[in-house]
């Protein structure tokens, strides 16, 4: 995949979006069933298309929307803007629509590459559902489950679409970072800040595929059928994280200076994958996360061409949702670590954007894929030191360039790595 001449970043759309549908839909027969298939025992989901062809003119996730049914749910990429030099790592994605108080959740279905692009480009704290007084009307109630054949009764128009009005759907994690943001823009005096989640956070996850629990045990609220089975966990850890890298390409094409692990599982799983390649503080495997918040740990990705050495600091915390009483004692800690990296330099404000400044590293996800301008052309630095990597018309040398100088560093990072068995066996929710 380093030798095509297909930026990381946009390589990773045509390989995520429909992994999860290949992997289910197109087996021999007599095969046992992928692993990956375990999400599609979560159930369907209410689903939703945009009405126009291609990606939105507008940012956001509010479009002119139209209701497809029920389906199941497509492998998430990561939030937000690619270069954003803090990124929120993640076991798998959140699955609103699982719970009985939030079953008028509306999930993304595009066929289009560029809309789905799109989608997680501008996905900021919220998701998205329909309003409750729509989603009654169209015979949404107790009845409507992930496992149901039901479908909402929504007229179709002229067209044959059956368009719906969306609101937004709050995240509560999402908001857990924004407030952050908020934070250290005050304690440092960055006045007229516009510091945001996607586009100075970006949040993405280990695992690309959702589901409402991640657990090998018998849990609250999981029904028997959906406790992964080790042999389940593992071989998905193997497929995604392992061997197609979804994660690990797109981080190292992100190559942030701030990774935040908000939860002990997140930590143990992203702290033993990693492990040989932290500096600074080197905790045991699994340690908690209330002695992980006392070190300065950091994660060595390697060293480019030039001599530079690019490193990331790991910041830990309670789950702030599911620990929310520990959590937000451990606030004030995750604020002034942040402020400590800004004030060594390594997390810097451009007063000229009120944005965070962006990571080294080239990107031409939004202008490649024709989604949005990029707002930050004028603060990209390719790693290979080559000119015309911020464009949509870089060449294909100067994209392999690009992408040689991300898998080297890659490409070492994995040459020592415990056994997904080990390092994936506290990664349960807890």
């Amino acid at each position: 995949m380093a030798d095509n001449r297909i930026p990381t970043e946009v390589e990773l759309v045509y390989e995520v979006m429909p992994c999860l549908a290949v992997h289910a839909a197109q087996l021999p027969k007599d095969v046992q069933p992928h692993p990956c298939t375990y999400f599609r025992k979560w159930g369907t989901y209410h689903s939703y298309d945009y009405v126009e062809n291609g990606p939105p003119k507008q940012r956001g996730i509010v479009q002119d929307a139209c209701y497809l049914g029920r389906a199941p749910l497509v492998p998430e990429l990561l939030s937000g803007c690619r270069k954003a030099p803090i990124m929120a790592v993640g076991i798998n994605p959140n699955l609103p629509g699982w719970w009985p108080f939030s079953r008028n959740s509306l999930n993304p279905l595009f066929d289009d590459y560029k809309q789905y692009a799109h989608y997680f480009r501008y996905r900021g704290v919220d998701k998205l559902q329909l309003p409750k007084a729509d989603y009654e009307k169209y015979g949404g109630g107790s009845d409507d489950s992930p496992f149901s054949d039901f479908e909402l009764n929504v007229p179709e128009d002229q067209n044959g679409k059956r368009p719906i009005d969306v609101e937004l759907q709050d995240q509560q994690m999402y908001e857990k970072y924004q407030e952050l943001l908020d934070a250290l823009a005050e304690r440092q005096g960055w006045q007229g800040h516009k510091l945001v989640v996607g586009e100075d956070l970006a949040y993405g996850n280990m695992v690309a595929c959702p589901s409402a629990k991640w657990s090998t045990q018998p849990t609250v609220g999981l029904p028997a059928q959906l406790i992964m089975s080790t042999d389940e966990r593992n071989g998905i850890v193997t497929e995604c994280f392992r061997e197609r890298r979804y994660f690990l390409r797109q981080l190292f094409q992100s190559l942030p200076s701030i990774l935040l692990a908000f939860s002990q599982n997140t930590a143990n799983a992203l702290l033993n994958e990693v492990r040989p390649h932290l500096v600074g503080d080197v905790p045991k495997p699994n340690a908690s996360v209330a002695d992980l918040m006392k070190m300065n740990v950091r994660l060595r990705f390697g060293k480019l061409s030039d001599g530079s050495v690019v490193e990331a600091r790991i910041l830990f915390a309670p789950h702030p949702t599911g620990d929310k009483q520990h959590y937000e004692a451990a606030k004030p800690t995750v604020i002034g670590q942040l402020a400590e990296e800004a004030e060594a330099g390594r997390l810097a404000y451009n007063p000229n954007t009120k944005h965070l400044a962006r990571v080294r590293g080239a990107c031409v996800f939004c202008t490649m894929l024709e989604i949005g301008p990029c707002d930050y052309i004028e603060e990209i630095e390719p790693l290979a030191l080559t000119a015309g990597l911020t464009s949509a018309g870089m060449l294909p040398t100067e994209v392999l360039t690009e992408k040689r100088a991300q898998a080297a560093m890659l490409n070492e990072f994995i040459q020592s790595v415990p056994s997904v068995e080990f390092a994936w066996a506290e990664s349960d929710d807890q």
